[in-house]
């Protein structure tokens, strides 16, 4: 009777060892598996910082200014700019075309405006009319100098012939030889009646001077010039 108590007691302490054993393991595993849960590490990570954050808050409560930008200077060129020429348009600047073709040909530019003014007036081509002036007097200014047939000005007219043509070409009421602008004038009128303003310009200036040679000398230069 003792013996079999023994038993039953020594039995049931095992037992209860056993259960406590196998409640122990399964507690174990839990705990180890929720410590290598990655939610529960995020979790705690979350909490972590809201912590953090909350104590920083807590501490810093006076705002920090922004750093001032850096402003980065323009470079700088060491060398100054060079300007372009100016670049002329020949339509709308007649007088300089015609001034580079009287330099090209080795005439005296001086004078292209008032080429050009003639040629408006008369309809004698303004080359004509510098290649006269070349041969004539040099592309002389007002001047009284005399040939030896008694031609007369710059552009060596006989008196009887500049009377008949004459033109006031500065519009100081005169009409004088000797006068660049009004001897210039009568040259292109004088041309003009000869045909230099209809293209007849061998006819025009075999007129003006009864010579072939002076016909082709001043048509070389005129051609010279673009005529």
């Amino acid at each position: 009777m003792t013996f079999g108590l023994k038993t039953t007691l020594l039995t049931s302490c095992a037992l209860a060892a056993s259960l406590n054993c196998i409640q122990f393991v399964g507690s174990y595993n839990q705990h180890a598996q929720a410590s290598f849960n990655p939610g529960s590490i995020e979790a705690a990570s979350g909490q972590a910082t809201t912590a953090a954050g909350s104590a920083t808050k807590a501490v810093i409560t006076t705002p920090v200014p922004s750093p001032a930008p850096l402003i980065m200077a323009a470079p700088t060129s060491s060398s100054t700019p060079v300007e372009a020429a100016p670049v002329f348009d020949a339509a709308q600047s007649p007088a300089i075309a015609a001034q580079a073709k009287l330099s090209a040909a080795g005439l005296k530019p001086n004078f292209a405006a008032n080429y050009l003014e003639v040629q408006a007036k008369t309809g004698t081509p303004w080359q004509l009319l510098a290649a006269v002036h070349r041969i004539e007097s040099g592309q002389s200014g007002d001047t009284s100098i005399r040939s030896s047939a008694g031609a007369l000005g710059p552009m060596q007219f006989m008196p009887a012939t500049f009377a008949h043509y004459a033109q006031d070409g500065d519009g100081n009421g005169t009409k004088q030889i000797t006068d660049f602008d009004d001897a210039l004038l009568t040259a292109g009128r004088y041309l003009a009646a000869g045909g230099a303003d209809k293209g007849k310009y061998t006819t025009a200036l075999y007129n003006y001077n009864h010579s072939n040679s002076y016909v082709n000398n001043v048509l070389t230069i005129a051609k010279r010039l673009g005529l």
